[in-house]
């Protein structure tokens, strides 16, 4: 068995149906992803058998509870207060540890053991979501040669229905702004760490992956950071953009995602000319191309440490329907694969133009 974490909005009630899949001892969440986007986090762990895991019951989600209310208020002005109570301290706090333990190979080298945040995109339900973080553990934690040892699945209400897609967006936007007050939790807790308790750096480094729709999560991600008024420089390694199903020119100022580059150290834009499911979504749905599928419209104006990786030309993209759509190459390419693995270990994209 392995274990990974996530955070969600999707719905998470005492409510139980046929619709819902237990979480918890007392709650459940809502499976179909046929719901509004919540702004209320919640946070947990998905464990499973990597070699059995398949459908949603091959899954075991537990969703930590929900500190009381009467709890909150009592901390609210405490600032010495130990506060692992908190379903978002926990996760933090087991993360920052693993890279504190410094592991060790049999050759007495350091483990790194790097963070992978992963927001999925369109047309995912929860079963859906879990069985891509299954296919993430096999591809890019399994490899003994990646850093890449703990991924935080970041799963929000989008829905198996291609007709949906309009409901999908809108939830996606919501969905950012939630996210946001995550990484202000998560910028609190390494100033907690790190200036008050004055704790140790650890040797992990968190990136994040953002797929098609994904990536308009993460546009009103960092919009609602700005809005916010908070500081989250260079809180990730990596900042990954894959297939992203957003405007072209999202990079640009005044757009938010100008901004992207103070989140991390780099950002890659993976994107390839032959995704049929953004040339879909170009001609059905929205007004521009989409980055996913061209890449930035004016690559002069990105800034530093911004780089573009066209995936077009790759052959190794396995199966009928990946061979057709290439729209799910950061699983399903193995030099894909390789490639983000190696940029992740700080190396330079062998597709980056």
């Amino acid at each position: 068995m392995v274990t990974h974490f996530i955070i969600t909005n999707r719905e998470v009630t005492s409510r139980k149906s046929s619709n819902y899949i237990s979480v918890n001892e007392k709650e459940f969440m809502r499976k179909d992803g046929d719901e509004e986007a919540r702004h209320n986090l919640r946070y947990g762990t998905v464990s499973f058998d990597p070699k059995k895991a398949r459908k949603l019951k091959d899954f075991k989600i537990n969703i930590f509870s929900e500190v009381a209310e009467a709890t909150l208020e009592k901390y609210a002005d405490d600032k010495e207060v130990n506060k692992s109570v908190f379903p978002s301290t926990k996760v933090f706090e087991e993360l920052y540890n693993s890279g504190v333990k410094q592991r060790k190979n049999k050759e007495g080298v350091i483990i790194q053991e790097d963070i992978l945040v992963f927001v999925h995109g369109f047309k995912s339900d929860l079963e859906t979501a879990l069985q891509t973080l299954a296919e993430l553990n096999k591809k890019y934690v399994e490899p003994e040669h990646s850093t890449i040892k703990h991924i935080v699945l970041f799963t929000w209400p989008a829905k198996k229905k291609l007709l949906k897609y309009r409901s999908d967006a809108y939830d996606a936007m919501q969905s950012g702004f939630a996210l946001a007050r995550s990484m202000a939790s998560l910028r609190e807790f390494f100033k907690k760490k790190f200036v008050q308790e004055r704790k140790p750096m650890c040797n992990q480094k968190i990136h994040l992956m953002c797929h098609s729709m994904g990536n308009r999560v993460l546009e009103n991600m960092v919009k609602g950071v700005n809005d916010i008024g908070i500081e989250v420089s260079s809180i990730f390694g990596e900042i990954l953009l894959v297939g992203a199903d957003i405007d072209y020119y999202a990079m640009e100022k005044p757009n938010p995602l100008y901004k992207l580059i103070d989140f991390g150290e780099r950002v890659h834009i993976y994107y390839n000319n032959k995704d049929q499911a953004l040339g879909i979504s170009e001609l059905t749905k929205n007004a521009f191309n989409r980055l996913g599928r061209w890449g930035a419209k004016n690559s002069v104006n990105l800034a530093d440490d911004i780089y573009q990786c066209d995936v077009t030309y790759i052959e190794d993209d396995d199966g009928l329907l990946h061979d057709t759509v290439h729209h799910w190459y950061y699983t399903n390419s193995p030099s894909v694969v390789e490639d983000i693995i190696q940029v992740c270990k700080g190396n330079s994209s062998i597709f980056s133009i």
